[in-house]
């Protein structure tokens, strides 16, 4: 709970607040405007930072023990919140915000003892205090602007932040620095709750104070990781972690300079402009930054005990693939959205077609999503034979809500309270899978074999049915990310045995019950007779003899 507690109130608390902030947002005149280097056509409220820098303050104060060191953390953060709300307010220039950036790294560098002391070239080689202190300072102030610049699409800046807090805490776990997970934790969990209102189409955005303040955490928090007491991560890891931004803010910078233009100058020569000058469209070029970040995510972990000199080889080779094919497919004339497709791909293109005509496969993918969720959920009730006094009350609770909107609500649609239902009781079967069921090889097998064809539907439904409620977005990206990759990195989270598989199903079977959910207003009856079977079935399965 020490770090559930900090992510969960970050998230809650964020999301609380930003409504009643949009709704000042035009009162203290907080909003970006439409412009000729924006993609946004209306007015968008700029207080994302504010909403995420009281859920962090409140999950700091109430879930951290927290030490001198993060107190001047903390402290540099709120400075730079207050720099950024009045850049978003007052349009402040770039010379003042750099006094404020360097004000909140020189709390945390000078004051709070976060420093570079040493890096591993083919031996750990330890640098002097008059090294250590510019170097630490210009890049917390380096990074913080990379994430600031970076903000020019909706969840472009948040998601990758928040890829980035989780494996800073991961990496602090690894260092057994526990207040550094927390608050890595912290930060992720309001950045979650953001972009809930930040994921294509955004109605809020982070502003200055939100870029800035991200950007600022995961600097110091990565630097803290990887030098803390008896750390081995290696010293250089953050800037592998961070090779996307650092990339876009140095290739923007060095144009605007060989240009005659001031560094700090606005323009539309970021990696995401690029992007959408190929064919990508906004949600798409979002996307490929974060399948970029997540790759960044997976070599950061993989390479945390290598040399810094490996590693800054590795981020060198990553610039050249990215310089390079940026380059060669704007000099080709690229565009995704002309592409001939090969006449292998024309002919399956055309048996799709053919098929969804008349959703004819959109209509097969939904039932066999349905059929093998039901296969699913009666596996399970064979496989549990017994269980806890506490989880029984839970079931005949879940029991009795089911048979009473059955009985009073047959003919309606599904109210929030039985999709609330319907969602705990997918996470009690597959909490009963992976802790609780009798171990049965043939009938583990099944249950794998079952769940692999619900997310082959999933996916399949998803990619054809065009019902805009509910699409993947960048935002789904992250979360499957975070439930089928991140738990199976050997030794990232020290879970439970079936720890892992088991947030892997949850998130198949969660998005199997959403497209099933979305589409059942017309057949809101039949979920409501299935979701009461299931619970009847192990309400009274510990009665009958296994």
């Amino acid at each position: 709970m020490q770090y559930v507690m900090p992510f969960l109130l970050a998230m809650v608390v964020t999301v609380a607040v930003l409504p009643a902030l949009v709704r000042l947002a035009s009162q203290w005149l907080i909003v970006d405007h439409p412009g000729a280097r924006k993609v946004h056509t209306i007015p968008i409220p700029r207080v994302g930072g504010v909403a995420m820098a009281i859920g962090i303050i409140v999950a700091s104060l109430f879930a951290i023990d927290l030490h001198a060191q993060d107190r001047w953390f903390l402290a540099g953060a709120a400075t730079l919140v207050v720099f950024g709300v009045l850049d978003d307010r007052f349009d402040l220039d770039y010379r003042l915000k750099l006094v404020g950036q360097l004000l909140a790294a020189g709390m945390v560098v000078i004051a709070g003892g976060v420093q570079v002391r040493s890096l591993a070239i083919d031996d750990v080689f330890v640098l002097s205090q008059w090294v250590a202190l510019p170097l630490t300072i210009f890049f917390v102030v380096g990074v913080t602007n990379a994430i600031n610049l970076s903000d020019g699409l909706d969840g472009l800046a948040g998601g990758t932040s928040f890829l980035c807090l989780c494996a800073v805490a991961i990496l602090s776990s690894l260092s057994d620095q526990t207040t550094g997970v927390a608050l890595a934790l912290a930060f992720a969990g309001a950045v979650l709750g953001f972009l809930r209102f930040n994921t294509y189409p955004a109605s809020v955005f982070m502003g200055d104070a939100g870029s800035q303040l991200l950007g600022f955490a995961v600097a110091v928090l990565s630097v803290r990781a990887t030098q803390g007491d008896g750390s081995q991560i290696s010293a250089t890891l953050p800037i592998l972690l961070l090779a996307v931004p650092i990339l876009d803010t140095l290739s923007v910078m060095v144009q605007r300079v060989s240009e005659g233009r001031s560094p700090f100058s606005a323009d539309k020569n970021h990696i995401h402009h690029k992007l959408l000058a190929l064919g990508f469209v906004h949600h798409e070029a979002v996307m490929v930054n974060y399948v970029l970040q997540a790759t960044l995510f997976l070599l950061a972990y993989f390479l945390r005990f290598e040399s810094d000199l490996l590693i800054l080889g590795v981020v060198s080779l990553f610039f050249i693939l990215a310089i390079a094919s940026l380059r060669m497919a704007a000099r080709c004339g690229w565009n995704l959205r002309r592409i001939a497709p090969a006449p292998s791909e024309r002919r399956i293109l055309t048996l799709l077609a053919q098929l969804r005509a008349p959703e004819m496969l959109p209509r097969v993918a939904f039932r066999t999503i349905a059929v093998a969720l039901a296969v699913y959920a009666t596996l399970i009730v064979i496989k549990t034979a017994r269980f806890s006094s506490d989880l029984r009350l839970l079931i005949l609770a879940l029991l009795a809500a089911a048979v009473g909107f059955l009985a009073t609500l047959r003919g309606g649609p599904l109210s929030l309270a039985e999709k609330a239902v319907v969602y705990v009781t997918a996470t009690v079967l597959v909490y009963l899978d992976a802790v609780v069921a009798t171990p049965d090889r043939i009938v583990s097998v099944l249950t794998w074999v079952t769940v692999s064809v619900i997310g082959i539907g999933t996916a399949l439904r998803l990619h054809l049915q065009n019902d805009r409620r509910f699409q993947l977005t960048p935002l789904d990206l992250i979360v499957l990310f975070m439930a089928l990759v991140v738990p199976n990195l050997p030794g990232s989270l020290h879970l439970p045995e079936g720890g892992a598989p088991a947030i892997a199903k949850l998130a198949i079977v969660f998005y199997a019950v959403e497209v099933l959910v979305v589409r059942a207003e017309g057949r809101a009856a039949w979920v409501r007779i299935a979701a009461t079977a299931v619970l009847m079935g192990l309400a009274v399965r510990p009665l009958v003899p296994y």
